[in-house]
């Protein structure tokens, strides 16, 4: 197999990660046990300006909640029949030619989210692309059953899966299948696993509010430009911007997409639209 190199949005997030030039890092967290399925996740950049909107359900698309980035599109999201994702950067190994496939299109993210339910299914969907022009930064996703998936690529130049069912997963900007590509030691990944094993202790209960105590442990002051909190249980999200998680906007998704949905927007201007009287 040939190794061709990488070119995509995702590579160029990961090497300014690196460079240093203001993005410092995100942190995903998932819990799911009998009864609760949650996602968590701070957004750790300051260069660009956040933004959030809403794809339209129709035909076998599923409708999704999208949070992201002007340049670089979708971050993370979740969609209405329980399936959600985010990512981080880390270093990236330049991933191994399959041209028996083809190219991953640019906003695969984006199109899994419309087209899968489960994380068996963005398994799947990943497994029939090539991903050596694209690169692949590291994902963790989560569906509705408490199945999850971290996606990532191995120093081999491979695609990895890591699937699990229940428990926790954290994923921060170091490669989890050889950490030393990207930043290791990392106090986030720590703190975020630190507070999840909790759960599992029956120290602390899994909840929106302990989610929401570990993004406040995780974020990064002046660096964290938003964070959500996804229950999968009742399809709500939770979103909080500048780590200021007094303020607090709670989407219903089923009901935002059956009353139609705001156009794409900045997360500032959202802000503003849904602040309470």
């Amino acid at each position: 197999m040939v190794r061709r190199i990488a070119s995509s949005l995702m590579v160029v997030a990961a090497a300014a990660l690196m460079a240093g030039t203001g993005a410092l890092g995100c942190t995903v967290f998932s819990y799911a046990a009998e009864g609760v399925v949650l996602f968590g996740s701070n957004e750790d950049y300051d260069l660009l300006e956040p933004y959030i909107w809403f794809l339209e359900p129709g035909g076998t698309y599923h409708g999704a909640l999208c949070l992201g980035f002007d340049q670089w599109a979708l971050q993370g999201g979740m969609n209405d029949v329980g399936l959600c994702y985010d990512a981080t950067g880390s270093t990236s190994t330049l991933l191994n030619w399959h041209k028996e496939k083809p190219d991953a299109p640019t906003n695969w993210p984006s199109l899994a989210l419309q087209q899968c339910a489960t994380v068996d299914e963005v398994e799947a969907f990943v497994r029939r692309y090539d991903f050596s022009s694209k690169g692949m930064a590291q994902y963790l996703w989560l569906d509705r059953n408490g199945d999850s998936l971290v996606i990532t690529s191995s120093s081999e130049g491979e695609v990895v899966f890591l699937r699990q069912s229940g428990g926790y997963r954290v994923i921060t900007n170091f490669n989890v299948t050889d950490p030393s590509y990207g930043f290791y030691p990392c106090w986030r990944y720590d703190t975020a696993e630190l507070m999840l094993r909790r759960f599992e202790d029956g120290s602390s209960t899994p909840s929106v509010a302990t989610f929401r105590s570990i993004l406040n442990g995780t974020h990064q002051p002046g660096y964290t430009a938003y964070s959500n909190v996804f229950d999968l249980t009742t399809l709500t999200a939770y979103v909080y911007r500048n780590h200021d998680f007094r303020d607090v906007r709670v989407i219903e998704l089923a009901e935002v997409l059956s009353e139609g949905p705001p156009q794409r927007m900045t997360l500032d201007a959202y802000f503003e639209a849904t602040a309470s009287d």
